[in-house]
């Protein structure tokens, strides 16, 4: 059996249907499936989609061109088995399709049971990412588990059902006030649940499952405050390092692996899995996780130690949750991370402030802020560092690293410092 797919009217300027000719035991068919597509943005030869960042949807897309035409070919085989090896007609054959083929399709037009097969999808790998077209990071798979467990209860307590058609502004405002009030999260929790609905209403719009666009209203906005996330300075940094582990491996693991995020900037999910290989003349080369941008970091001496210390492998990387808890212990043995510092939040639409030991809010993303903002206070150019952070813009880099008033002004003071004609006396 063969499985090809053409466009309806490939000359369109419009997006136009898909179908299928399949050809089996001398039979040749059309199927038309529910997938369309620009022309502009696809490949004739390969009958694809082209692989262009003008159309990023492109994994996802041929991807799911790719598991139609498995399950084409599991039906006809399916049938043989079933029948004796006997060849359906065309016409069965599209019978059992439409009940198969479109059977899924009209699952899928279910919101919530559409949300719960891109879930699917990106934990077996047939949905890509579609900035760097790779697989769905297995964190971000549990957002999105922990937000379709939240619209099922809502769905539940409201015993109302969650369709396409439903989502409103009034939705919009019984959800927030749900997660909010109900289940007492935190504003960039509510904001987190809110940005992954959008981004599932996003992929069925798409599809072509989704008419509804109420959820694209500025009101239906993906709330966000600035969180009191905390940063080591390079003394700090200097005092973990010193600390004597080698009665505890876990933690001296732990210690060293952070050791390498303060010092290369790298996110948590990359500077656990460098390869040493990737280290030539004192510089690492290596293509973010997230981002899929390649950076160059030179490598600091004490990195080199590190992997020096492991016969030039790194230690073996935990959990981001046992490493956070590792963190934490670590953190009580240095002096300077028993002082006080407090965080301000909003929870349950209540404005919050607690007071916590310093080494209570070390966490893996500690070492990277840490970077930033140590590499700027030390007179880094901040281009030169946000080519190593991935930042886009230096609006996004500021508001990341949270320089105060009087750190800007000692900045500055620096600099003249470095001018014989302004040193200040």
């Amino acid at each position: 059996m063969e499985v090809s797919f053409y466009l309806k009217r490939p000359n369109s300027v419009e997006p136009t249907s898909i179908y299928a000719r399949i050809c089996f035991s001398g039979y040749k068919m059309k199927y038309y499936i529910t997938e369309s597509i620009n022309p502009r943005f696809w490949n004739s030869s390969s009958q694809r989609a082209k692989e262009t960042g003008k159309f990023k949807e492109y994994p996802e897309f041929n991807n799911r061109l790719d598991s139609l035409s498995s399950d084409i070919k599991s039906i006809y085989r399916t049938y043989l088995n079933d029948h004796q090896n006997s060849i359906p007609t065309p016409s069965t054959f599209k019978k059992l399709l439409d009940a198969e083929i479109k059977e899924k399709v009209e699952q899928s037009k279910d919101l919530l049971q559409f949300f719960q097969s891109i879930i699917d999808q990106s934990k077996n790998g047939t949905r890509l990412n579609p900035k760097s077209g790779h697989p769905i990071n297995p964190n971000t798979i549990k957002t999105y588990v922990t937000t379709l467990n939240h619209l099922k209860e809502f769905e539940k307590i409201k015993r109302r059902k969650i369709d396409f058609e439903s989502i409103d502004l009034d939705f919009y405002k019984d959800y927030t006030e749900y997660l909010i009030k109900g289940l007492k999260l935190s504003t960039n929790a509510v904001g987190k649940n809110i940005q992954v609905f959008k981004l599932i209403m996003n992929e069925a719009t798409e599809r072509g499952l989704n008419n509804n666009l109420s959820y694209k209203s500025k009101r239906f906005v993906t709330v966000r405050e600035k969180s009191d996330n905390i940063y080591l300075t390079a003394n700090e940094i200097m005092e973990i390092e010193k600390l004597d582990l080698a009665s505890k491996p876990s933690l001296d693991r732990t210690r060293d692996l952070f050791l390498i995020g303060c010092y290369t900037g790298l996110r948590y999910s990359d500077y656990t899995i460098i390869d040493p290989k990737l280290i030539k003349n004192g510089m690492l080369e290596i293509t973010q996780t997230k981002t899929n941008d390649n950076v160059v970091i030179p490598i600091h001496p004490s990195v080199r130690k590190i992997c020096n210390k492991y016969g030039n492998i790194l230690p073996t990387q935990i959990s981001n949750q046992k490493t956070n808890e590792y963190l934490k212990e670590i953190g009580k043995l240095v002096e300077s991370l028993k002082t006080s510092t407090s965080k301000t939040y909003t929870k349950a639409g209540m404005k919050l402030t607690q007071n916590f030991k310093k080494w209570e809010m070390l966490s893996t993303h500690t070492a990277r802020r840490s970077f930033a903002r140590n590499e700027l206070l030390a007179g880094t150019p901040t281009l030169t560092i946000m080519a190593i952070t991935g930042h886009r813009t230096e609006k996004a880099f500021m508001k990341y690293i949270k320089v105060s008033n009087s750190e800007h002004a000692k900045l500055m003071q620096m600099h003249w410092e470095k001018r014989p004609i302004l040193k200040l006396v």
